[in-house]
């Protein structure tokens, strides 16, 4: 069991991450049709999620296993490299999006073996958190994207940002029955937000930008009232970022 959070690279976990992306291109909706291809992403992301809690099975024993936890990451990786197949045109970010997908696939298994070890230190929680970020922020470029359909935005906004955020709370040591709402809760306020915002052709890539601010905001805020909502100095730092992120759509929707 100890040998799993001593491995310096996850190559088994990086190259199964690799064929999930090729699988995922190869069912792009430009090829198969958006709903065909929205039905095959959600079969590609159970079977990524059992596979990875399939290997947990086999590595820890029972006291000690992950559960699905382990794998919302990773989950919401193959959600969000998904969408951006579908939403996003540039080939840069589709590359980007399937280079980080592989690495969270690969990698936060790794992480999270060192969470069940014992070993978190503060750079394995500043990872969880950098992954959690790269897998968001390509699915809030693709919701404000004008490519995808209002009812397929939005959903995909609010479940990759729920999976994202109860990563994170859980990562800030929040315990499962209170990261769960608080996630849902956030996923479908950023949800919310997007469809007031809206897409747009010219400023997609700063309407994402500003709602990763305000999705940072409410993570925080959500795991300080879930803890001790007696930290007023902490909510006033994170609510700061909200107050930022609301002023900053405010004008770029009245600009638009």
């Amino acid at each position: 069991m100890r040998s799993l959070a001593e491995i310096p690279l996850p190559l088994v976990h990086t190259a199964f991450g690799a064929a999930v992306c090729a699988v995922a291109v190869l069912l792009r909706p430009q090829e198969i049709g958006l709903q065909a291809s929205a039905i095959a992403a959600g079969v590609l992301a159970v079977i990524t999620v059992m596979v990875l809690t399939g290997y947990d099975k086999l590595v820890y024993p029972p006291e000690q296993r992950p559960g699905l936890e382990g794998a919302a990451l990773p989950l919401g990786a193959v959600v969000a490299f998904a969408a951006v197949l579908a939403g996003v045109t540039p080939l840069s970010v589709r590359a980007a999006a399937g280079v980080v997908a592989a690495l969270v696939i690969g990698g936060v298994p790794q992480l999270v073996g060192r969470r069940v070890l014992g070993r978190e230190g503060w750079l394995v929680r500043l990872l969880r958190d950098i992954a959690g970020v790269l897998v968001l922020a390509p699915v809030l470029l693709a919701g404000a994207s004008p490519v995808l359909a209002t009812t397929w935005r939005l959903a995909l906004v609010g479940s990759v940002t729920a999976l994202v955020s109860f990563d994170g709370l859980r990562t800030e040591r929040l315990p499962r029955m209170r990261a769960a709402p608080a996630a849902l809760a956030i996923g479908a306020v950023i949800g919310g937000v997007a469809a007031l915002v809206g897409p747009s052709t010219g400023n997609a890539g700063a309407r994402a930008a500003i709602l990763l601010v305000l999705w940072y905001g409410l993570r925080g805020m959500g795991g300080v009232l879930a803890i001790d909502a007696r930290r007023a100095a902490t909510l006033l730092e994170y609510g700061a970022f909200v107050m930022l992120a609301a002023g900053a759509l405010r004008w770029i929707t009245l600009q638009g």
